[in-house]
């Protein structure tokens, strides 16, 4: 663990001082820096002492991501958090409700993708996060389609069934098999 606790405190160094790192234009460039307390002999220390332990699946993250690396402005967070606190979030407000595009698509239960198509295709922000995702939005068959494909094989071939229902035999194959179109 102390290993890990290592790495953090290096790479949070690295991306602040050192111009030759990738992600320095997003820290160091812009100002972010490490509490003093936390670097030189004792600096490692100090961190661990103010941090504690990192948590499993914990990452260091910054409350105010506009602020530097202090005890203040930092705690472990999971990837979700994390993720909550970027710059480059777009951030959707509904219902009197304000959430990022990632938490308004756990809620929907889809990707974040599905609701960036959404506003794409000219749907405003409020309903693209607020709207149910059908459950087969791709789907070229219904539900009564994949009843009619069970019913009907096996006197009618799959082949026969994928070109009646203008779809591969595959998909046929996932019907009869119940892997797609699941009876409840």
């Amino acid at each position: 663990m102390k290993k890990e606790l290592l790495s953090t405190w290096r790479a949070m160094h690295n991306r602040c001082y050192n111009l030759n790192q990738k992600s320095y234009q997003h820290y160091g460039a812009r100002g972010i820096f490490v509490e003093e307390s936390w670097h030189g002999k004792q600096g490692f220390a100090n961190f661990v002492r103010d941090m504690g332990e990192r948590p499993e699946g914990g990452t260091i993250d910054r409350i105010d991501n506009n602020k530097s690396y202090s005890p203040h402005n930092c705690h472990w967070a999971n990837a979700f958090e994390q993720a909550k606190n970027k710059r480059n979030n777009r951030w959707i407000t509904s219902n009197g409700e304000t959430k990022h595009l990632a938490e308004w698509a756990r809620t929907l239960g889809c990707n974040p993708a599905a609701i960036l198509a959404r506003i794409a295709s000219g749907m405003k922000e409020e309903e693209a996060v607020t709207k149910p995702i059908p459950e087969r939005p791709n789907a070229k068959l219904t539900m009564q389609d994949a009843l009619y494909v069970r019913d009907s094989y096996p006197m009618l071939t799959m082949q026969a069934l994928a070109i009646k229902l203008k779809v591969s035999k595959k998909t046929i194959l996932n019907i009869i098999h119940n892997k797609t179109f699941k009876e409840h």
